[in-house]
């Protein structure tokens, strides 16, 4: 089970607005994935499945030095959640259920898991490619169980490039 933190609704919509203004963000443009931006937060989210390794992550993605995070695509299946796309927005909050970023997606890429190229596990900040195959296989091993699924490196990774519109550092 996990001892990750969920955010509190005032905190996300606090962050929200103060990400529009400091981002600049256009509403009127809009963004791909979200209807009506002024009454529409991103959806929030953690990276990692611990409060100590969401914490962790987070502070990489703050530093500068996280620009990716890559999912296994069989539990997007099972979970019916859709993929992400080019434009998506996201709240990144820490293990402690803190807001602490504001996500837009500028790449995704889609392989075998087998096939992941080293710079995925460059632009994760986690290490090399076979840290990155290593710790993402342990990772994907757990969620996939938890479906009820198993782990088949053939299946395909998403990994989601982002830039940081936004952060908060406490």
């Amino acid at each position: 089970m996990s001892d990750i933190v969920m955010p509190r609704d005032v905190d996300l919509e606090a962050f929200w607005i103060h990400a529009i203004n400091a981002a600049k963000l256009n509403l009127s443009q809009g963004f791909d994935a979200q209807d009506d931006l002024t009454s529409l937060r991103p959806s929030a989210f953690t990276l990692g499945d611990t409060r100590e390794l969401a914490n962790e992550l987070c502070e990489l993605v703050l530093l500068g030095k996280k620009r990716a995070t890559s999912s296994y695509e069989p539990s997007y299946r099972m979970e019916g959640v859709p993929l992400p796309t080019v434009g998506d927005l996201g709240i990144l909050c820490d293990g402690d259920g803190n807001p602490r970023a504001l996500l837009r997606t500028s790449e995704v890429e889609v392989v075998p898991f087998s096939m992941v190229g080293a710079h995925v596990a460059e632009a994760e900040g986690e290490g090399t490619l076979e840290e990155w195959r290593r710790d993402h296989r342990l990772f994907f091993e757990r969620e996939i169980s938890d479906l009820d699924g198993k782990f088949d490196p053939n299946e395909r990774v998403i990994t989601d490039f982002f830039e940081v519109l936004y952060s908060f550092s406490e």
